[in-house]
């Protein structure tokens, strides 16, 4: 098991999830996410992981996000990127890494802040020929951070059997 902390953009999906469902091997476990803590070992404790997220957040007022432009990653995966508000989501997400999470942070890894719309190995699709694809729905959203979702995920990354909202302060 592992725990992972997420914000679900409050946007419409529709073409998202028609590439993701083509290309993005986490499809069926999870919808369209900016992830802020990646999955951790459940090595820490529950209770004082949420007492730590609470404290971190209690500082954190809404913030406003666009989701705009295409990167292909350093291991193959096609980004949709967080353009506006990208300052913001780098800052908490290193916030939360301190205290209990402090020995997860991977300092030789900035953070890109991003939706994850696919992955491209040499064995599949043509890169180009769906980044062709993924322009032409001209992929562009305004939404707010509001609430994120700690989220516990089994069977290797195959199932999430529970989240956890939390709200930020308007």
């Amino acid at each position: 098991m592992s725990y992972a902390l997420v914000h679900y953009p409050n946007i419409n999906t529709e073409n998202i999830n028609q590439i993701r469902q083509k290309y993005d091997p986490q499809f069926d476990l999870i919808e369209p996410h900016i992830t802020l803590v990646f999955p951790i070992i459940k090595s820490i404790n529950e209770i004082n992981l949420i007492i730590h997220i609470d404290s971190i957040l209690n500082k954190w007022k809404t913030f406003p996000i666009c989701l705009k432009g295409l990167q292909k990653s350093w291991d193959e995966y096609m980004f949709l990127m967080v353009e506006e508000g990208k300052v913001d989501v780098i800052k908490l997400h290193n916030e939360l890494y301190t205290g209990i999470l402090s020995e997860y942070f991977r300092d030789n890894l900035p953070l890109v802040p991003h939706l994850t719309l696919g992955r491209f190995t040499k064995h599949t699709d043509n890169f180009s020929q769906v980044l062709e694809e993924v322009q032409n729905l001209d992929l562009n959203y305004r939404c707010f951070v509001d609430k994120v979702h700690l989220i516990n995920i089994v069977d290797k990354q195959r199932s999430i059997i529970w989240s956890k909202e939390f709200l930020l302060r308007n």
